[in-house]
């Protein structure tokens, strides 16, 4: 069953790659759901995991003051000598400047922005800013000086709104939703749609909603098809057709602060999410390849 999934998976991930990736572009994409619990950081981890063993450089910039995803690999918040503010509130001008606010992983092709509780603060000092022209695009300008410099920048963002995730949407070529089948809500995702198109159109950029994906699902129940259906008709082909089965190792993975492919390779989350990451068009076959070989424990 593993090797098949696997197969199809390759068979479809070049065509998949051409249409929704331009050639030797890096790109930002953020998760975002207004509401905690649907798996929104362990989405955000895998596919950075899951990138990063393929081959590909990838920042994760963690704006979650739960911390979860610093947490995760191995960074402790409390000794980082980080000022929020001046990444947020003030547009550098040096690429050094932003390089400094980086730190590499013990995970290969991994860096990461970490996550602090004073980002609780921050809030209040953007919109503090806020009166001041253009504030909200000073995370995107700031990152685009390092921009080049990975394949793939992935932003963790809080569960609630705020100016901090208005700033995380300015940033982002791409916007993606987990949501869980106990998240039944329809005024959320439509609020965040809406505010896409109004900064894209206050600021004349590109911002694309990638879509909208299950996770937690435990088999095909009753409830689970009256949502697919449900968000389906409401969303159309930006309701993903890719689900992220519920198992054990999640949870583990998460209590022990491992990733997930490094906790269990195998397991049907983990093959959800590289399915996931194909459909995205995230990945070309020559990645997939270094993948494949670190599914089969060849690297």
């Amino acid at each position: 069953m593993y090797n098949r999934i696997m197969n199809s998976v390759q068979k479809k991930i070049q065509k998949n790659y051409n249409s929704k990736r331009k050639k030797n572009m890096s790109r930002i994409i953020s998760f975002i759901n207004e509401k905690g619990g649907v798996a929104k950081s362990t989405s955000a981890i895998t596919i950075s995991q899951i990138l990063a063993i393929s081959g590909y450089k990838v920042l994760i910039v963690d704006l979650d003051p739960q911390m979860n995803t610093t947490k995760m690999f191995g960074k402790d918040s409390t000794n980082l000598d980080v000022n929020y503010e001046y990444m947020f509130c003030e547009k550098q001008l040096r690429e050094s400047s932003v390089m400094d606010f980086i730190e590499k992983t013990e995970y290969k092709n991994i860096s990461i922005i970490s996550a602090s509780k004073e980002l609780n603060t921050l809030i209040y000092k953007i919109y503090d800013r806020s009166k001041e022209r253009n504030v909200e695009l000073f995370l995107r300008s700031n990152l685009e000086l390092i921009k080049d410099k990975y394949d793939y920048i992935i932003i963790d963002n809080s569960p609630f709104k705020s100016y901090l995730t208005t700033c995380a949407i300015c940033a982002s070529d791409g916007i993606v939703t987990p949501i869980g089948l106990d998240n039944f809500s329809y005024d959320g995702l439509l609020s965040l749609l809406d505010t896409i198109q109004d900064i894209n159109n206050k600021y004349s950029l590109s911002i694309e909603f990638m879509g909208i994906f299950m996770t937690k699902v435990a088999g095909r129940t009753t409830l689970y098809k009256q949502m697919f259906e449900s968000y389906e008709q409401m969303f159309g082909d930006k309701f993903l057709p890719i689900s992220i089965r519920n198992c054990i190792a999640v949870a583990e993975s998460n209590t022990s602060f491992v990733p997930l492919l490094n906790y269990d390779k195998r397991c049907s989350a983990a093959s959800d999410y590289i399915e996931l990451v194909n459909y995205l068009g995230l990945m070309d076959n020559k990645h997939y390849r270094e993948l494949t070989k670190y599914l089969k424990g060849e690297k």
